[in-house]
């Protein structure tokens, strides 16, 4: 007979408001200006300095690249887990899912926070890129360690086989298998649509890693219909699950 499971800590319930304050405070903290000089974003402040001075078009593109990846890492997770389990206010344990990518790294969504915290952290200043990425990686260490605490309280040597097969952050090279893990279906198209924010900000970044600041318009044209659709849609999404609960 499976474990009866306590109850999330209110901080994971509220995990969303967690990545946002770590968001507003690097961008708040790292543009507070340093004596009289104003702070720039590290395309600028670090860019520059490689590269032939095109360093800051290389970071941009780096910003690209992570923003696709965290797309790819999290539409993935979230096809095989489905997204009323991904945005589900508690950690949700009702089986155990060792299939596409959780059979290289258990926390594909995690990882894909922290790739996304990358690309978002390159258009901080220096200090704000810092908070931004370290505090992202401390969240994202603090939900997987509560959720492994649950799920191996639920599934226990099942979930330890995954536990030890599977690292939690460092995809391994080829994919585990381990018995009594759930067969699923992904939905790739939902995944796909679902975490396309991810997606949508890599393409914001295009026009300054191509144009710097004269993209800024074309950058800012991109990322705020996205805000607003995607807030408007987890906020739906959010009293849909909280009706059908």
């Amino acid at each position: 007979m499976m474990a009866e499971l306590e109850p999330s800590p209110w901080w994971y319930r509220h995990r969303g408001l967690m990545i946002l304050s770590v968001y507003v405070a690097g961008f708040f903290i790292g543009n507070l200006p340093i004596g009289n000089m104003p702070q720039v974003a590290v395309s600028l402040a670090w860019g520059d300095g490689f590269a032939g001075g095109k360093g800051g078009y290389v970071l941009l593109w780096a910003a690209v690249a992570s923003a696709l990846v965290a797309w790819i890492l999290r539409a993935s997770g979230t096809a095989y887990l489905n997204r009323d389990v991904v945005f589900a206010s508690d950690v949700q344990s009702d089986r155990l899912i060792v299939a596409g990518p959780f059979r290289f790294v258990r926390n594909p969504l995690y990882l894909g926070n922290i790739f996304l915290a990358l690309a978002i952290a390159m258009l901080a200043p220096p200090v704000g890129f810092i908070i931004i990425l370290i505090g992202n990686v401390t969240v994202a260490v603090l939900l997987a360690g509560e959720e492994s605490k649950q799920m191996a309280a639920r599934y226990g040597s099942s979930y330890a086989a995954f536990r030890d097969a599977v690292p939690a952050f460092f995809p391994r090279l080829t994919a585990a298998s381990v018995p009594g893990s759930a067969s699923v279906r992904p939905m790739w198209r939902q995944a796909l649509v679902g975490e396309a924010f991810c997606l949508l900000l890599g393409i914001a970044i295009v026009p300054l890693a191509l144009f710097r600041s004269g993209g800024t318009t074309a950058f800012w044209a991109i990322c705020i219909p996205t805000f607003i659709i995607f807030s408007a849609w987890g906020w739906w999404a959010g009293r849909a699950r909280t009706s059908r609960t």
